[in-house]
């Protein structure tokens, strides 16, 4: 067993609103209603919609119609409604550095690929033109490794490539866009498109717990009329009695109360930990990136140590961490001698002393 584990972004238990969500459930089982009973239609119950379509108004500054919105069991299986509705023959853009699933994913398919370099603001938009790509998969609200938040100007450039062909669609992936600690919220890419080419993916397991598999799409109008054409037979992948507990938990505004805790916990627990690096005996030996948002950040230690000596090290001393180089695909040279850390699982006192433990491995 670790001391500390930074590896993962795993959330804590006592996260999760245990009490508000059974008394919703067992709310949801007592009402005995005949419709509890009945299919759900294929693209979710529509109080959901609804209430997705109200959230993603307020926080996301999105204007969505709840036909727009379909509900399905976790992210991956939304990523291959969609490759089917934009395509098995279209070319598929990813970033690189990024996560690895989506290839995976993407390989699953069968469709072609490219992996595409990114700079400080995100994915290179004359990168993607030379790849020749219809489509492209990003996170631009907070981009996974590198926690690079796209801003608007890049973000005009890239709506800019998807407007110039009617094949060109974009596939913005705003994983945990609630999980912003400083400033206003960037627009989402949706909510600034009006030539109707970003395909929106959202979901709970961030927001909630990862054990609530539940994720929304948000198709513009051109693919929402294909998903009629080829989908709409499709059977529900969650069950009425989730939707419905869902439902109620973001119409009784558990949902928002939820957010707001989770940000001030996670935010406290990034303060402690950045705060005791920057006050340690290596703090002029390291570069802390993307800590505005998100439950992870990076940190470059320059003492001379490789990536690797510097997992090695931490690990003889009980500290679990990840490097960043396995999230840079195809040939592309990683960040030199930078880690990722995930603080959600350890409070601010674990965090305070790991850090310090930390500097005390590290110091040369």
């Amino acid at each position: 067993d670790f001391l500390a584990d930074f590896s993962s972004n795993q959330t804590r238990p006592e996260n999760f609103p245990f009490s508000i969500w059974a008394k919703l459930m067992r709310e949801t089982f007592n009402t005995n209603s005949p419709e509890l009973m009945t299919k759900p239609p294929c693209g979710g119950i529509m109080g959901l919609r609804q209430a997705i379509a109200t959230h993603l108004e307020q926080f996301r500054g999105m204007h969505v119609q709840p036909e727009q919105i379909f509900i399905g069991a976790g992210t991956e299986y939304l990523y291959g409604l969609l490759i089917q509705l934009l395509g098995f023959d279209k070319k598929y853009a990813i970033e690189n550095p990024g996560y690895e699933k989506i290839a995976a994913i993407y390989n699953s398919y069968n469709v072609a690929y490219h992996y595409i370099p990114m700079d400080n603001n995100g994915i290179l938009v004359d990168e993607l033109e030379k790849s020749e790509a219809d489509v492209v998969h990003i996170s631009p609200s907070h981009h996974f490794p590198t926690g690079i938040v796209t801003p608007i100007s890049r973000r005009y450039e890239l709506l800019g490539w998807a407007a110039a062909s009617t094949d060109r669609y974009i596939i913005e992936d705003d994983y945990d866009s609630e999980l912003k600690f400083t400033g206003k919220p960037i627009p989402s890419l949706q909510g600034i498109d009006t030539a109707g080419k970003v395909a929106y993916i959202g979901t709970f397991s961030r927001s909630i717990a990862p054990s609530v598999r539940i994720a929304y799409l948000v198709l513009p109008p051109a693919l929402l009329q294909r998903y009629q054409t080829l989908c709409s037979h499709y059977s529900p992948t969650v069950s009425r009695f989730e939707q419905h507990t869902l439902f109620q938990f973001m119409k009784g505004g558990h949902f928002e109360r939820n957010i707001n805790r989770n940000r001030n916990t996670y935010r406290k627990r990034r303060d402690a930990f950045v705060s005791a690096l920057k006050a340690s005996p290596i703090a002029n030996q390291i570069t802390i990136m993307g800590a505005n948002a998100g439950l992870h950040f990076l940190l470059q230690v320059q003492n001379g140590m490789s990536e690797a000596e510097l997992i090695a090290s931490a690990k003889a001393n009980g500290i679990c961490l990840q490097g960043i180089s396995p999230y840079y695909l195809k040939n592309r040279t990683p960040m030199a001698h930078t880690i990722l850390l995930g603080f959600a699982h350890h409070t601010p006192e674990e965090l305070q002393q790991a850090a310090n433990l930390l500097a005390s491995i590290w110091k040369i």
